[in-house]
């Protein structure tokens, strides 16, 4: 006990002066970085805090008093033998024999004496325990009491909500709503399931757009789970009062970096009603916060400093290198995270990605890196049978392709305005690319890992992208004929056109989100701005607010000389096409090929336009698809779109869907008549009803009560689900050429 508490000691000693530094210049790095790196900074410092060995204190103060110890019982012995000898010499030599019994040592002799170290220990230990179990069985007894007097939200507005900001942040996993009415704030509560509790007053759309937004960011970041380090870290070190300083300073930086994801992007109107949101949580009565919770509030000063940090325009740095120095300085405190920790991890990241040597097996290669760069070289498309479908609906699936060099030179696109370039690198039998995005969305560095693999003879390579498994496969993406690469897409990449979609615009540095809806003409489909754009001709629209900014299509046999007439017209190669300028106006052209011939998306603009419709168009022009003969979209979407309704007859092998429209109040479908409270109107669609056949290999998932996780079941369970609900229940129906591949619950009216 005493060597751990010296151990301890001493980490809290190095560690205090990081603190101390960090704490002093901080008005510097909240001025130049963003919060996230300073509360990143906090975390490895806590992370150190809580491990208490091998620090530069570990051994040095146990190993000293050890060391006196023992130099005090050598010294003790050395003068015995000494003053025996020393007996010897001066008288004669007598034998006495000892009775065994008065040999052996007492056991009252060998206790030691209790030191007034010893006493220390022993109170630091017992801190700990009470400081634990304080906060332990405080945060219990908080959960048990929302548990019981809490209520599950189940209103619809709220719960599109949430659908709608978990999309968005790429949320999957299933988050119970609760309103407890003695909540001081919106807080996040929980670990290994969190709730997101709500406190017994009414938000409107946007105070609880902010809300929910900001609260799930803490959940994609798993801020719970750091708020219970930064308690261990202050229940190990209860007596270092900076301990304590640095958990609420953490604190107070985890809601900075929340605040500035949630506005990342905006324009400063959305900040400013951002700030609003947080100023009325304020005049609520949001005055407290519960332990390990997200639920925040820290006083006029700490919402004064959150609000000048909201509201800032300035661009922030980024502050890789200051963590990476912290760490190291940390780490230099103790011997317990080095090298070998190092080592185990390159292993672990080599034996995880599974880099095959190019036989069936799939076991790791002993390939250097450019020799695995060699066999990963070539163009590659999305495997969506391997991928996981799910992601389809994030726009993954539209205009995917990706290619790599021998060298390792590396470019992909994913979805709609996702992508970039890098080199790859490999380390450790894993292999890494470090992405320059095409557009600067994010001060965040997109690091993606690749693990290359062949089964059965069939190549593939795993890319882990946003935590999520993305299998590429071997495909050929058309070239044109002046050498670049033509934005064409083919018929895999129209699998799930969405009804809209988010489109992401640099102007002047800052990103812009626009809502497009898809545009479906014969033979191709396009995103359009909602309600900017209007159809003045076949395949032509004009901008609503300057008609003189253009785009249109046009369609060619293939073989059809358009390039050449393109030259002919003065036009020019660029990087994404072909340009000409004429009268102040600037026009583009871009060219897909495809098995329908060759198609031109066109569009103009004012030169003095650049910084606006120049960045803006080409963004549209990215979501140009073509469809192959014979395809066509529904009103949902593309051929294997989603379809939502009602099940009329489930006979065996077909489904026939009695089809509706899901419109909320963004819709311009919406109208007056509906009901704006609930936050959504079910319409039925036009026309018959329509019968499907299903698969085989379909897959049926349910709600559990209707409301909670989705469960897959059987066929025969399906079935027996389906007659035994006494009410009509809203299914979410997945098609793939004509076929249902997917039946999903989705609202119980």
């Amino acid at each position: 006990m005493t060597d751990l508490f010296l151990s301890v000691f001493g980490i809290s000693l190095s560690v205090s002066v990081l603190i101390l530094l960090l704490l002093l210049i901080s008005p510097l790095l909240q001025k130049r970085y963003a919060a996230k790196w300073k509360y990143l900074v906090w975390c490895v410092l806590a992370v150190r805090l809580s491990v208490p060995f091998g620090g530069g204190g570990t051994g040095s103060a146990a190993d000293l008093v050890k060391q006196w110890r023992s130099h005090i019982a050598a010294t003790a012995e050395n003068r015995e033998e000494a003053e025996a000898e020393d007996g010897r010499l001066r008288s004669p030599r007598v034998v006495v024999e000892v009775p065994q019994q008065m040999t052996t040592p007492l056991k009252v002799q060998t206790g030691r004496k209790i030191t007034a170290l010893d006493v220390l220990a022993c109170l630091w230990a017992a801190g700990c325990v009470l400081y634990i179990l304080i906060n332990i069985f405080s945060y219990l007894y908080y959960r048990r009491r929302v548990f019981r007097e809490g209520t599950v939200i189940k209103d619809a507005a709220i719960l599109q909500q949430l659908l709608r900001c978990k999309y968005e942040l790429h949320i999957k996993r299933t988050i119970l709503v609760m309103e407890f009415y003695e909540a001081p704030s919106p807080m996040l509560v929980g670990f290994l399931k969190p709730v997101l509790i709500l406190p017994e007053v009414y938000y409107d759309r946007v105070e609880l757009s902010f809300i929910l937004r900001h609260e799930l960011v803490h959940y994609r970041r798993k801020d719970t789970w750091c708020k219970l380090l930064f308690m261990l870290a202050a229940a190990v070190h209860w007596f270092n009062p900076l301990v304590w300083i640095m958990q609420r300073e953490a604190a107070v930086d985890m809601e900075l970096a929340c605040d500035e994801k949630v506005v990342q992007g905006a324009d400063f109107e959305t900040r400013k009603a951002y700030t609003e949101t947080l100023l009325s949580t304020l005049h609520k009565g949001c005055d407290r916060s519960v332990l390990l919770s997200t639920g925040f509030y820290g006083g006029k000063k700490i919402m004064k400093k959150r609000f000048q940090n909201i509201l800032s325009e300035t661009g922030k740095r980024n502050g890789l290198y200051i963590l990476a120095c912290t760490a190291i300085l940390a780490i230099s405190a103790g011997t317990l995270m080095g090298c070998s920790l190092v080592k185990n991890k390159e292993e672990s990241i080599a034996e995880g990605a599974g880099i095959s040597d190019g036989q069936s097996t799939g076991t790791a290669g002993e390939l250097s890196g450019g020799d695995l760069f060699a066999q990963m070289a070539g163009s590659w498309i999305i495997d969506f049978d391997r991928t996981d479908s799910s992601l389809w609906g994030t726009g993954i699936s539209y205009g995917d392709g990706m290619e790599i060099a021998e060298t390792g030179a590396f470019s992909y696109y994913i979805g709609i305005g996702v992508g970039g370039t890098g080199q790859c690198v490999k380390a450790g039998g894993a292999v890494t690319v470090e992405i320059d995005p095409y557009e600067e969305v994010s001060a965040e560095k997109e690091i993606l890992s690749l693990a290359y693999g062949s089964e059965n003879g069939v190549e593939y390579i795993l890319m882990d992208w946003h935590d999520e498994e993305v299998y590429w496969k071997r495909g050929e993406l058309p070239a044109a004929e002046n050498g670049g690469t033509l934005a064409g897409n083919d018929s895999a990449d129209v699998q799930t056109a969405q009804e809209t979609i988010t489109l992401t615009i640099m102007k002047e540095g800052i990103p812009e989100e626009k809502t497009a809806r898809l545009v479906v003409e014969n033979g191709y489909i396009l995103y359009l701005p909602d309600g900017e754009w209007e159809k003045v001709e076949a395949d032509m629209w004009c901008a609503a607010a300057n008609a003189n900014v253009l785009i249109w299509v046009a369609g060619f046999e293939s073989g059809y000389p358009i390039e050449q007439i393109l030259t002919d017209d003065g036009y020019t190669p660029d990087e994404t096409g072909m340009v000409r300028e004429e009268g102040g106006i600037r026009y583009h052209v871009r060219l897909y090929e495809a098995e329908t011939g060759v198609w031109c998306v066109s569009y103009s603009y004012p030169v003095e336009a650049e910084e606006g419709w120049g960045r803006e168009l080409p963004v549209i022009a990215d979501t140009f698809a073509v469809l192959l003969p014979g395809e066509h979209i529904t009103e949902t979407g593309a051929l294997s779109a989603q379809v939502l309704g009602y099940i009329s007859a489930f006979d065996d092998g077909t489904v026939t869907i009695d089809r509706q429209d899901w419109v909320t109040p963004e819709s311009p479908d919406w109208k007056p008549e509906y009901d704006a409270d609930a936050g959504f109107e079910i319409v039925d669609l036009e026309g018959e009803d329509v019968t499907c056949r299903i698969r085989e290999n379909c897959t049926y998932h349910v709600l559990e009560n209707h409301q909670g996780e989705s469960v897959e079941l059987s066929r025969e369970e399906f079935v027996r689900y389906w007659q035994e609900t006494n009410f009509p229940i809203f299914w979410s129906f997945e098609l793939e050429d004509g076929e249902v591949k997917s039946i999903a619950e989705w609202y119980l009216p």
